[in-house]
């Protein structure tokens, strides 16, 4: 084990929301049904910029939010979380790459964070606890943003 480079400074929740959706159910089994038909869809966005005075200093911003998939007769919580971070990189990272592993790593980090608190609250409702899955933010990349913008591009040109 190596410490990471992208040290977390501080976070906070600045946002959340969990609605409970309370199931219509008359049995066990039913309910077993229901859950077991459940599709959630899970939506981030992630927002990051340096400081100015010191470009080793970054905030991130990861919003999540789970919703019911469009073919899915029930969603046991609507969720909405904010978070907020600042994190510091290391000296013995080379500048080119601070901002791949902030974009990157950040968010996974504070992703994590939501994961724990989303449990806990869950964990108290009437549908058993939602854990959300694991995930990458490599797609924050800076090779990877070029390309997404890229085919972006293209679509635009096709357009005209």
């Amino acid at each position: 084990m190596q410490l990471s480079p992208l040290i977390l400074k501080q976070h906070f929740l600045t946002n959340i929301s969990v609605k409970a959706n309370v199931p219509n159910f008359s049995s066990q089994d039913d309910l077993v049904k229901l859950l077991s038909a459940c599709k959630s869809t899970i939506t981030t966005k992630v927002e990051a910029a340096k400081n100015e005075e010191n470009p080793r200093l970054w905030k991130v911003v990861l919003i999540l939010e789970c919703r019911p998939t469009a073919d899915s007769p029930f969603c046991p919580y609507l969720i909405n979380i904010e978070l907020l971070g600042f994190f510091e990189v290391h000296q013995s990272v080379a500048e080119s790459a601070v901002e791949d592993l902030v974009r990157c790593n950040g968010p996974a980090i504070l992703f994590g964070s939501a994961r724990e608190i989303i449990l806990f609250i869950t964990g108290r409702g009437p549908s058993p606890p939602f854990v959300l899955p694991s995930v990458t933010f490599i797609d924050g990349s800076k090779e990877n943003r070029k390309k997404a913008e890229d085919a972006q591009n293209q679509q635009l040109v096709k357009k005209v």
